[in-house]
């Protein structure tokens, strides 16, 4: 059984809809969705953000179903210069880090199974433009300045970072289950996540209180959600078609 796992319902809903969906779980916090995609077996996860909310998706999803391969699917912030909002990035490595007296430091590194990277890479230049094989940096908090990104790429020569991949990637190697992270660009070097660090939960829900407050005492911010609502639309485009071309491989 084929496994799909997202943060949030923008990186998963168009796969949602394509889907026959068979059973419907909620339970810790997570959403999975069990039926069929492209004809197989498959199941799709709405894990929530972060390192807790990832991992605690994906070991319910392994106690209920029998996984057989796990594609961690989503947006991520670019940490290379030459990547460009909607382009993706297929992790042939994956890092967690976090930072102690102003550098980076490494929490572990995984391996995107290379069979399955094989596989993606046939012919994925004549279905999304701007792909690229490349390495992801996990981090447990959003960083709302890029300034705070500082030697991040550099440390680890990352080309994007997020907040779920190597979690996943780390619980199925565990478990030797084949695993691979496909990540498209939603926000830039150049883009601020402002006031999103703020004003959304883990499960990608907006504060309604919070967001009023902050878009009244900070109108700029207005702006920001502007540009990522457009990124992030451009983004699933890429993301979805990247999927589909490596699922109809499988």
């Amino acid at each position: 059984m084929l496994a799909l796992l997202g943060a949030f319902g923008q990186e998963i809903v168009d796969l949602r809809r394509q889907m026959v969906i068979e059973e419907v779980v909620a339970e810790r916090g997570c959403k999975l969705y069990r039926g069929k995609f492209e004809n197989r077996d498959a199941l799709l996860v709405k894990t929530g953000m972060g390192k807790e909310r990832a991992e605690s998706a994906t070991k319910l999803m392994l106690e209920r179903y029998p996984v057989s391969a796990i594609i961690s699917l989503g947006f991520a912030g670019a940490l290379a210069p030459e990547l460009s909002i909607g382009d993706v990035v297929v992790c042939s490595t994956l890092h967690c880090a976090h930072k102690s007296e102003h550098k980076w430091v490494s929490d572990g590194v995984c391996a995107s199974d290379t069979h399955l990277l094989s596989l993606v890479s046939q012919g994925l230049e004549d279905i999304v433009a701007g792909c690229c094989l490349g390495s992801s940096v996990s981090l447990l908090q959003l960083e709302s300045s890029t300034k705070k990104l500082a030697g991040l790429a550099s440390a680890f020569h990352a080309h994007i970072v997020d907040m779920e991949s190597y979690w996943i990637a780390s619980i199925a190697s565990a478990r030797q289950i084949p695993f691979i992270a496909i990540r498209s660009i939603s926000d830039t070097m150049q883009d601020c996540v402002q006031p999103f660090d703020q004003i959304l939960t883990s499960d990608g829900r907006l504060l309604w209180k919070k967001a009023v407050l902050c878009f009244i005492t900070h109108p700029q911010y207005l702006i920001n959600t502007f540009t990522l609502y457009r990124n992030v639309r451009i983004a699933r485009k890429s993301l979805i078609a990247c999927v589909h071309h490596l699922v109809s491989k499988m």
